[in-house]
């Protein structure tokens, strides 16, 4: 027995169509929806990887500026370093351990080493890349190293870590040092202030009457003052880079601002914060002998 008709059959079956054909378009998103779920996943990927740098970027700078401190610390107090001679003559107690030599007077330029030699030593045997300490009162004190390159310690600290706070090293065409007509060093300008980021503050005149001495402490413990005499906005193919090595005897001819009688200089250099990352300052400073 038929219950339906063939027309109620049709009826039926185009409402089941019609009624198919509505939640079809239920389900469809409209563009706008889409879009904007889209723009949503973008912007959580990007803050997820900016927070992922930022984070890394706050590891990365506590433990070079931990290192650096750590650096400082043996620099200043070396005896405190696990031990070694003090550079303080001996008391009564330790008298035995410097017995009076035997033989010429000498002799006794064998003595125990000064703090500062100390500290250098002690710095050696950490990184024998090691040619020396700078110190700007208040605002600058690391070791300086020379590699074999400029490029291994633009992002290599001090004891051989990577980290884009690098380390503070002399131009590895210097291989007299200090003892150069022109020595060169470069340091980063870091995002927490440190390295050699305060070298941008001496293009104010104000900041360079306030702070011209740069000290250098050598391999020897010896302590060389130079003074700072101009700084200049420049770019990373200023010829003060090249000419120290293929001109020597002229190095300093086009230092702007030469004072009399200087024979021997420091450039300290370092990028800015400009866009232009071939931006540089460099610093110039005289040997005061």
């Amino acid at each position: 027995m038929k219950i339906f008709s063939s027309k109620s059959s049709r009826n039926l079956n185009k409402d089941n169509v019609g009624a198919r054909h509505k939640a079809g378009k239920k389900k469809k998103k409209p563009l706008f929806y889409v879009l904007l779920v889209s723009v949503a996943a973008v912007c959580a990927f990007f803050i997820i990887v900016g927070v992922r740098d930022l984070l890394a970027i706050h590891f990365e700078d506590a433990a070079a500026r931990s290192e650096y401190d750590q650096l400082r610390t043996i620099f200043f107090n070396p005896d405190d370093q696990g031990g070694g001679t003090s550079g303080a003559p001996p008391t009564d107690d330790s008298a035995d351990a410097y017995d009076e030599p035997d033989g010429d007077e000498d002799d006794y330029d064998d003595e125990p080493p000064p703090q500062q030699r100390l500290s250098m030593d002690k710095l050696a045997e950490i990184n024998s890349d090691l040619v020396g300490w700078i110190s700007i009162e208040n605002h600058i004190e690391y070791p300086v190293v020379r590699g074999r390159n400029n490029d291994k310690y633009m992002y290599t600290t001090f004891s051989g870590e990577r980290n884009n706070a690098g380390a503070i090293f002399m131009d590895y065409r210097n291989q007299g040092g200090f003892d150069d007509t022109v020595a060169i060093i470069f340091g980063h300008r870091t995002r927490n202030r440190t390295m050699f980021s305060s070298l941008n503050n001496y293009l104010n005149q104000s900041f360079l009457r306030d702070n011209p001495i740069i000290t250098i402490t050598t391999l020897d413990g010896d302590d060389l003052t130079y003074r700072i005499f101009t700084a200049k906005l420049t770019d990373a193919w200023d010829n003060a880079y090249t000419a120290a090595f293929t001109n020597p005897s002229r190095a300093s001819s086009n230092f702007p601002n030469l004072p009399s009688g200087a024979s021997r200089f420091l450039l300290l250099s370092t990028c800015t914060p400009s866009a232009d990352r071939d931006e540089r300052v460099i610093v110039y400073a005289a040997l005061e002998e």
